[in-house]
């Protein structure tokens, strides 16, 4: 069962949030990923595929599975992993909505809630700012090559390290897209997505984030 503890899940939406964000000061953050913040900004609302890589250490083999994400425009996005897809993520611009496996009921999150306000602050962009993300993040470059550039995000707040270790994106050349996002959490587990070349989503998309759909 490809099961990913809701720490994960909230560590993955990252990624299709992650561009609301407003960037930070120049000089503290490497020219790449400045340029793919600035980047996303004209993307609009499009459709990725990737492959997954999963390892805890409790698994002797990584396990891979495909799967594929929508972001909007809007800052709503869907998540699905497994073709057809079992686990799912869903988040509306107001609430966060999980199904872990094909036979688990749907989970209803409040990004208010508790146990993810934090979180939830820092991925859907809300009162987020330069300064902000500074504040949580030490961004640096560990890998230069012609094809890629591999930017290190190292969480600050002791709270966040208690569950996230390091985040790793492999970003083209010049910020044009993002090729791999790695998450290394505070047991040793670790999450690699490599990503294929974003496509634009066409209006069809709306069914996904209707009631039926989920």
């Amino acid at each position: 069962m490809n099961v990913i503890r809701p720490h994960l899940i909230l560590a993955l939406l990252v990624l299709p949030t992650l561009t609301v964000l407003a960037a930070p000061e120049a000089a503290v953050i490497p020219p790449v990923f400045r340029d793919w913040i600035a980047a996303q900004k004209d993307s609009g609302s499009i459709k990725v595929t990737f492959q997954q890589t999963r390892t805890t250490p409790a698994l002797k083999e990584p396990v891979s599975a495909s799967g594929r994400f929508w972001r909007m425009a809007d800052g709503r996005f869907r998540w699905e992993l497994g073709s057809p897809a079992t686990t799912i993520l869903v988040f509306d611009k107001e609430t966060v909505r999980l199904k872990e496996n094909a036979s688990a009921p749907w989970q209803t999150l409040k990004p208010d809630d508790s146990r993810v306000r934090m979180w939830m602050k820092f991925l859907s962009g809300r009162e987020m700012d330069a300064e902000s993300l500074t504040k949580n993040f030490t961004l640096k470059i560990t890998q230069q090559e012609k094809t890629f550039v591999t930017v290190a995000m190292i969480p600050r707040p002791l709270l966040i390290k208690k569950y996230l270790t390091q985040l790793d994106m492999q970003i083209e050349p010049g910020g044009k897209r993002l090729l791999g996002f790695r998450i290394v959490q505070g047991d040793g587990s670790t999450l690699l997505m490599n990503f294929g070349p974003p496509e634009k989503a066409g209006a069809e998309v709306e069914n996904l984030f209707r009631a039926q759909a989920q």
